[in-house]
């Protein structure tokens, strides 16, 4: 059984609105009324789903009633006063006409977010899972942690085809993030593991007090950091099913398959880092 909810977002509120709860496997389980009688936080007040959005319910009637696993939420006409969309989704798919807020995939531990427009500040904010695309430019902290918290994105891959802000995947551990455009200040800081792809220009101090991990550069930034050293042979076979695994990503981590091995710089020896910056010709 196939199910589509869409939410089409009426007049602007003129106030910033929490959408975490509006995830496609609990709205699956709701009636049409329900869904609109939804009360989401909204700064010091709250406000209804029916307030700021029009409700359609759509199911396919062939099949048996069982539960909405891969039901679809469709957001139309997003704009960046709704925050938080797609909040510790574990399941589903939802996709957003538009532009969204900050913490978009916050703690998202499964399913797929799509976000044809920009995302906010904290995009894939502490992510665990899943995978989560910004057609768009994404703001500062994306795969990032929460202020005060210690760990940032810990799985699942984040695509942005635009521009990303400063501290991209400060503190991440493990996952994959790609990044069509250029990328802020900081890019890859304080970085414990996983893998990220930079395809434009980078900003200052970028892989500061990298730990491990690997960050794939394919423009020669006009200096590399000088706690990186220049060395590292007999990855022939990681590059190999790196690059395999990347087939199916976004130009130009996509059309490697022929790429010779890259240069590699190992780092940050400021903090005994045994990360590395791949630069692909």
């Amino acid at each position: 059984m196939s199910l589509r909810i869409t939410l089409s977002a009426t007049t602007p509120p003129g106030f910033r609105v929490d959408a975490s709860a509006l995830l496609p496997a609990s709205l699956a389980a709701m009636s049409h009324a329900e869904i609109e009688r939804i009360v989401l936080p909204a700064g010091n007040d709250t406000c209804r789903v029916g307030d700021l959005f029009d409700v359609s319910r759509r199911e396919d009637a062939a099949g048996s009633a069982a539960p909405h696993d891969d039901a679809t939420l469709v957001i139309e006409h997003a704009a960046p006063w709704l925050d938080r969309v797609g909040a510790r989704m574990t399941q589903g798919h939802l996709v957003v006409h538009g532009s969204t807020g900050d913490y978009s995939g916050f703690q998202m531990a499964g399913g797929v977010l799509d976000i044809d427009g920009n995302a906010g500040h904290g995009t894939a904010c502490e992510m665990r899972g899943g995978r989560l695309t910004v057609h768009g430019h994404s703001g500062d902290f994306a795969a990032g942690a929460q202020a005060g918290n210690m760990e940032g994105m810990s799985g699942g891959t984040l695509t942005i085809h635009g521009n990303t802000g400063a501290r991209l995947a400060d503190r991440m551990r493990r996952g994959l993030v790609l990044v069509g455009g250029n990328a802020g200040d900081f890019a890859a800081s304080r970085l414990v593991a996983g893998t990220i792809g930079i395809a434009g220009q980078l900003g200052a101090h970028y892989a500061y007090g990298m730990r491990r991990g690997t960050l794939l550069l394919t423009r020669r930034p006009m200096q590399l950091p000088p706690t990186f050293t220049e060395g590292g042979r007999g990855f022939d076979v990681f590059w190999a099913l790196l690059v395999r695994s990347l087939a199916g990503e976004i130009a130009p981590f996509s059309q490697w398959r022929t790429a010779s091995l890259p240069a590699r710089y190992a780092g940050d020896l400021a903090v005994d880092g045994r990360g590395e910056i791949l630069l692909v010709n």
